[in-house]
């Protein structure tokens, strides 16, 4: 394939009061078109005045010692927080368990309970289905429709190397590759390097995800289900034989256009029955699309021409398909507050802590409640160990100051202490952080554990002086073979 070069070369000298770094550079633009893409090169060359480097790399050593507190603060929060959370989900799932109310799903619900939390099972019905307003597809049995839009659009992919060619001089190379691909989210092309030749026009539908929820989706009962219940089938938590597993989405199905779904007539697009979407052109017409396409054309329900494939996309051309959820064949089980014909978040406090739970077929709300506690459980470990990496990474940032002062002693001393001080300084902020995370949750628990908040306490304890009394009965030992080695050599 013809690949056309242009070279574009400019020499300046560029000084900056700020910095004693120049940039000698050359722009080289190679401007081409490879696989249907194009490629711009951009070279130049930094200079940085001798000296200049190892004025850099004895930067203050006291640069880490705000960032570490802030890190240190941040990440005991975290911690302080997630204790507070875990103990108030405790004791909310606790009180749920004794307090919840079984529901018959074949006879009507009655209003005597609401303001309790209920567990009922059963099938979810829907009356109107969903229509989507811009299309005018219909599903009358989908619980949820979601609509994904694509358009054609220029992509910049940028890569940069850098090589030094001399003690004062680094060449810097830096790629720009243009590619045509389908996006899920409009490109501004004008943040590109080359925007002239690389332009995304605005796309005629706005791009990307939108999801459509039933309003009228009721329980056998006739108890009402909230769109953001419904919304939960779609999760990733399913149950599957007693264990909660990653459902991949095993809920969602593609809507097929080829059997006619209701789609409004439109004169500027047609349906690619290869990939079961409706494809809008940016520069051609219905009747051209028809005339390119690789098949002779079908006509579904929807009145809107059907084509097997189409030869080549063009900037700007969009794509837009369909998926829905329908109620799940088992039924759901819920967890919730009865309230005025409908489920509501339940909470014993409103302290935002709440129970608000659907999961696809047939489970007791003991099994629910114990999945609950399970989910809460896994998320209080996973703060814990998140917040006590905070603080190890925290204080070691904080600590660097150390083997940076040593690292400027003379005579080469400092290279050859440096790493013994930075070991040193990393055990002792391990040690630290383990003490002070122990500490945190010691006193997060105290107002509801004591005892288990005392247990914590010697635990973090010894995490803090423990480094210091190894280290003394170390030393005690070397005194003691000391002295016995001197006592042998008197006798």
């Amino acid at each position: 394939m013809s690949y056309h070069v242009i070279y574009i070369t400019l020499l300046a000298l560029l000084s900056s009061t700020i910095s004693p770094v120049y940039s000698q550079q050359r722009f080289e633009i190679a401007v081409g078109n490879r696989n249907g893409g194009d490629v711009i090169k951009r070279e130049y060359y930094e200079y940085t005045p001798p000296g200049e480097r190892q004025n850099r790399r004895q930067a203050s050593p006291f640069g880490g010692f705000v960032p570490g507190i802030f890190i240190v603060v941040a990440s005991s929060a975290l911690q302080w927080y997630n204790e507070g959370r875990a103990v108030r989900d405790a004791k909310l799932l606790a009180k749920a368990e004794r307090e919840v109310a079984e529901l018959d799903p074949s006879a009507p619900f009655d209003e005597l309970n609401d303001g309790k939390l209920v567990h009922i099972t059963g099938d979810i019905t829907t009356n109107q289905g969903l229509t989507d307003p811009v299309h005018g597809l219909h599903r009358p049995d989908a619980l949820q429709l979601i609509r994904e839009t694509e358009a054609y659009e220029w992509n910049e992919r940028k890569s940069e190397s850098r090589r030094r060619v001399s003690e004062t001089e680094t060449k810097v190379e830096v790629f720009y590759r243009y590619n045509k691909q389908w996006s899920n989210r409009h490109i501004d092309s004008s943040r590109f390097q080359s925007p002239s030749n690389h332009y995304n026009p605005q796309p005629r539908l706005s791009v990307g995800r939108s999801a459509m929820t039933v309003s009228d989706a009721k329980i056998c009962n006739g108890l009402r289900i909230p769109p953001d219940l419904i919304n939960q089938i779609s999760s990733n938590d399913v149950w599957n034989g007693g264990v909660i597993t990653t459902s991949n989405n095993q809920f969602v199905s593609p809507v097929s256009l080829e059997r006619g779904a209701g789609l409004a007539g439109n004169d500027n697009a047609v349906v690619l029955a290869n990939e079961n979407k409706l494809y809008f052109s940016e520069r051609k017409s219905q009747s051209e699309l028809l005339a390119s396409g690789s098949s002779q054309p079908g006509t579904g329900v929807s009145n809107i021409p059907i084509v097997r494939s189409l030869p080549y996309p063009e900037v700007g051309d969009v794509k837009v398909s369909w998926k829905e959820i329908k109620a799940p064949r088992d039924g759901v089980s819920i967890l919730a507050k009865q309230e005025a014909g409908s489920l509501v978040p339940w909470s014993h406090n409103n302290d935002g802590h709440y129970v608000y739970t659907l999961l696809p077929g047939n489970h007791s709300a003991r099994s629910m409640i114990s999945h609950l506690i399970d989910k809460s459980k896994t998320l209080t470990k996973i703060l814990r160990i998140g917040g006590w990496i905070g603080n190890f990474i925290g204080l070691n940032i904080f600590l660097s100051c150390i083997p940076a002062l040593v690292k400027l002693l003379p005579f080469g001393i400092g290279s050859l202490l440096e790493p013994l001080v930075s070991l040193a300084t990393s055990t002792i902020a391990l040690g630290a952080s383990i003490g002070l995370s122990f500490s945190v949750i010691a006193l997060a628990w105290l107002r509801f554990r004591p005892l288990f908040a005392v247990f914590l306490g010697v635990v973090s304890g010894a995490g803090f002086i423990g480094p210091y009394y190894y280290a003394r009965s170390k030393r005690s030992s070397e005194v003691f073979e000391m002295d016995n080695a001197l006592n042998v050599d008197a006798l």
